[in-house]
Order: structure tokens, then C-alpha cells, then sequence
């Protein structure tokens, strides 16, 4: 997975060595959800993170489908009454956010559900509704969100150097533009797998904490994900999930441990071969969910995603 461009980083010389390696302005600022239904937790900080505070977290006992919060109806809700769209979910990540197989074929309709009928109303919620003005015709399982890309890193949402100008204004940040054209409801954010080789622990702290506090700031409902384990690299891995098992529980904000959904499949969901894409089925049918197709990663990413875009619609509704 090397990038198409560069990623951003802190230092301008850190970014020019990431160039070499590797795979914000916000318009318009809305108003704010009810703050007494929202934990505060301190502004993000680059000069404030200890890896110890997270060294106690162990994934195996996070949930695979969230337990949301109470406090994301207020957010859901504000956001509806300032025009955020019910029909649209936002998708922020890397390469394994961009690729096709996330989600992308539930825009055909041709899915199987298997034993997993109950999901059918969610996809009903957001299929066929299309994610933009000036003509876009992709719905929300189709569309390649504007703060998504290969070669992401955390910090790049967050920079306005790789907006699209088509779709963004200027000085105005992915995270920010996707935000104005879509205006989801939910946003689903997974990012580390560039990360782990490229980005220190506080870096990561630090834009992951901006990206949740101003998805928040939006009434955006945000769904976080834990990241595939990098096999070259379990450690940092680890740590980094940690970060975001631990930034969900500061913000309250609704997790998909997405780590411990792929633990049991072969390679642990990932391919062998590169390291870093999920797996896909022989048939490629990402969106049937038989025993068989769903021994590979980006198919149980496809259905744990469903499964909790259900529980949170369950509670903000």
C-alpha cells in the first residue's frame, strides 16, 4: 500500500522521509450538541500522552459491536435540526476505508444477508440516496468519501493539501469539506494501518482526538474502528488500538472493534501476500454473508460495520 501522494506528518522534513516510505481548516463551524450530554474530555495535545495510560487495555475484552452511548441521540438529533443528512454516512480511512470492497457492492442490491435478515433496514436507511449535489449519483456504500484515501495517515484528514478541488474550497481541510458537501449523520473512521510505521504514539493521540472532537463539533455521530493488526509490527499495532479503544471511551463515542472481529479468521482477515489489505472471498462477494465468505476480512468488516450502524440507529433514533 504505497501512497499516490504524500502523507502528512508534524515536521516538514518528517513529511518529505514519508514521501519516500509511505502507502486544517475547518469551514463553517456549526453549532454544538447539547454539552451536558457529551463527556468533555481536556483539548487534544501533542505534549500530553504516556503510553503507560493505555498499557492496561486489552482488546479481547473490548466489544465487537458497540455498546452506544445515550448521549449520541443528542448529537444525532442536533445534527438533523442543522441539515445533516439521515440517509448518508460518511466513510473516513486509507486504503482499506477507499477500496470498493468496503461496503461498495451493498450500492448494487444484490447482497445476501444470510442469516443476518435483521440488517436489511439499515441498508434500506442509506441505499440509493445519493451522498452529494451537482449530479453525484453514489449513495453512501458507494461513494469514496472526500476524507479518504490510500495513503492516508491520521493526519491527513486534517490537512488541506489533499482536498479535492473539485468538491473543496479552499484552505478548507478533507475532514472539513466531506463534512459541508455530504452532511452525514454518522461518520465511520479507521485509521492506523499507515500509521504504524510512520507515526509516533502522541501524533496519533493527537489527530485522532481532533478528528472525533470535530466530527463531534459537526453533530456528527462518529462510529470509531480498531484497525487490522500489521503481522511485521504487532506491538505498535497493539498500542495504537489502545489509543483508540481509549479515545472512544474519553469522547463516549460508539466503537467497532474491528481487530477483535478478524482474530479468528485465517491470517487473522489480512492478506499474506502485502500485509496490510483485508482478504477477500474467492467469488469476491463481499456482500454475501455465508460461513464460507465470511472466513475473510473484508467480509466481516462489511457486517460488523452493518451490525453497528444498527446499534447506533437503534439509539439515536
Amino acid at each position: 500500500m504505497f501512497a499516490r501522494r504524500p502523507i502528512p506528518q508534524v515536521l516538514p522534513l518528517l513529511l518529505a522521509l514519508l514521501f519516500l516510505s509511505a502507502c486544517a481548516t475547518t469551514a463553517g463551524q456549526p453549532a454544538s450538541a447539547p454539552t451536558s450530554a457529551l463527556r468533555q474530555p481536556a483539548p487534544p495535545s501533542l505534549d500530553h500522552f504516556d503510553p503507560n495510560s493505555v498499557s492496561s487495555i486489552k482488546l479481547e475484552d473490548v466489544p465487537i459491536v458497540p455498546v452506544v452511548d445515550p448521549s449520541m441521540r443528542a448529537v444525532y438529533q442536533a445534527g438533523l435540526a442543522q441539515g445533516n443528512n439521515p440517509h448518508v454516512f460518511a466513510k473516513l480511512g486509507d486504503c482499506m476505508t477507499e477500496n470498493p470492497y468496503f461496503l461498495g457492492p451493498f450500492g448494487a442490491g444484490k447482497y445476501d444477508l444470510g442469516a443476518y435478515k435483521e440488517l436489511k433496514p439499515v441498508i434500506d436507511l442509506f441505499y440509493g440516496y445519493p451522498t452529494r449535489g451537482q449530479g453525484w449519483q453514489k449513495d453512501s456504500f458507494e461513494t469514496v468519501g472526500l476524507a479518504s484515501a490510500g495513503g492516508f495517515n491520521i493526519a491527513a484528514p486534517l490537512d488541506s493539501t489533499w482536498s479535492d478541488p473539485k468538491w473543496c474550497q479552499a484552505g478548507e481541510s478533507p475532514l472539513a469539506c466531506e463534512y459541508r458537501v455530504s452532511k452525514p449523520s454518522i461518520a465511520i473512521i479507521m485509521f492506523g494501518t499507515n500509521d504504524v510505521n510512520y507515526t509516533d504514539a502522541a501524533t496519533y493521540n493527537f489527530y485522532l482526538r481532533t478528528i472525533i472532537s470535530d466530527t463531534l463539533a459537526h453533530n456528527i455521530v462518529p462510529i470509531l474502528n480498531t484497525f487490522p493488526t500489521r503481522p511485521e509490527n504487532p506491538a505498535k499495532s497493539l498500542l495504537l488500538n489502545q489509543i483508540v479503544v481509549q479515545v472512544a471511551e474519553d469522547y463516549g463515542v460508539p466503537l467497532v472493534n474491528l481487530n477483535r472481529a478478524l482474530e479468528a479468521l485465517p491470517n487473522h482477515g489480512v492478506n499474506p501476500a502485502d500485509t496490510t489489505h483485508l482478504t477477500t472471498p474467492n467469488d469476491g462477494r463481499v456482500d454475501v454473508f455465508t460461513p464460507q465468505n465470511l472466513q475473510t476480512g473484508f467480509t466481516v468488516r462489511n457486517l460488523v460495520t452493518l451490525q453497528s450502524l444498527k446499534a447506533v440507529l437503534e439509539m439515536v433514533k
